[in-house]
């Protein structure tokens, strides 16, 4: 258990509006010190808002700082497990008493964040994870945070709802677009018309707030780095441009495709081997990493 004056008592908590007289908390303290960007969003997230937010919290993670969520389904978890999968710290702000985790299927999850960070909750032992407790945690995160990163949010979500919390500390706001027709990234798109900044890759946020502390200048050169595409030109990578986060079928690829089956079902195994895409219910495709700079055909 964590109080104000405490020497692992985060400054920003102080800041926040009714800052809690108490923290409890499993894992290593001192993480809430650290330089940190929360990544926000909905609980019904797309494989596309998934895909991002983990692939921005595991660039992000390689630059040095720790990710802070809220660890709920969806866009949460996906940002929880992308620092993870960078070997970055990643601390999560519950909306229930220590002793519980919510949601249930998040276990494991939790026990991995404790390993390398930390989980905390101003919520008393055995409170169970009620509606109201949400919008209260919503501050903490903020108050942790240099910036938050909104992906994929309702108009009427407790994303939005962090994200305000954030402009009301001062915090930079970032939001990443989406589909137009789309209502999960409405709350997006709005904050993007109220001022705040585009978010399409991690050089977005480094342009605006820097690095974390003790950064080496030349990370972000290769915090993007990821799995290396298919040359331009191969079968493998005439697939590629022709996917995205969202999904296309499969029977539909394949009817565009002029090759032969042999060579088709030898790209598949290529990307599939170089773990670039995903098979998805239905006799979908999709990639399994965001480039946000890679090209589309038209």
């Amino acid at each position: 258990m964590l109080c104000p004056g405490d020497a692992a008592w985060p400054a920003g908590w102080l800041e926040v509006p009714g800052p809690p007289e108490k923290i409890w908390g499993r894992g290593t303290a001192a993480v809430l010190g650290y330089d940190a960007v929360a990544i926000v969003g909905t609980r019904r997230a797309s494989h596309r808002g998934r895909t991002v937010a983990q692939r921005l919290a595991a660039e992000l993670g390689r630059l040095g700082w720790t990710i802070v969520s809220g660890m709920a389904a969806g866009i949460d978890g996906a940002a929880h497990r992308g620092a993870l999968e960078a070997g970055s710290p990643t601390v999560a702000v519950m909306g229930t008493g220590i002793d519980l985790t919510f949601p249930s299927r998040h276990a494991v999850l939790r026990r991995d964040i404790e390993r390398t960070a930390c989980v905390v909750t101003e919520e008393e032992p055995g409170t169970p994870p009620l509606p109201y407790n949400f919008p209260r945690r919503n501050r903490l995160i903020a108050g942790l945070a240099r910036a938050v990163i909104v992906v994929e949010a309702p108009i009427r979500s407790g994303a939005m709802h962090t994200a305000h919390q954030a402009v009301d500390l001062g915090r930079e706001v970032f939001a990443v677009p989406g589909p137009v027709d789309a209502p999960e990234v409405r709350g997006c798109h709005k904050l993007l018309r109220e001022g705040a900044h585009l978010m399409e890759s991690v050089r977005d946020l480094t342009a605006v707030i820097g690095l974390p502390a003790g950064a080496d200048p030349t990370a972000i050169e290769s915090a993007a780095a990821g799995a290396t595409l298919p040359r331009p030109g191969s079968p493998a990578r005439w697939i590629w441009e022709r996917l995205d986060l969202t999904g296309l079928r499969l029977s539909e690829l394949r009817g565009r495709w002029r090759g032969t089956e042999p060579v088709w079902l030898e790209a598949l195994t290529v990307l599939e081997l170089a773990g670039l895409i995903q098979r998805l219910p239905g006799g979908m495709v999709a990639r399994r990493i965001w480039i946000p700079d890679a090209e589309h055909p038209r």
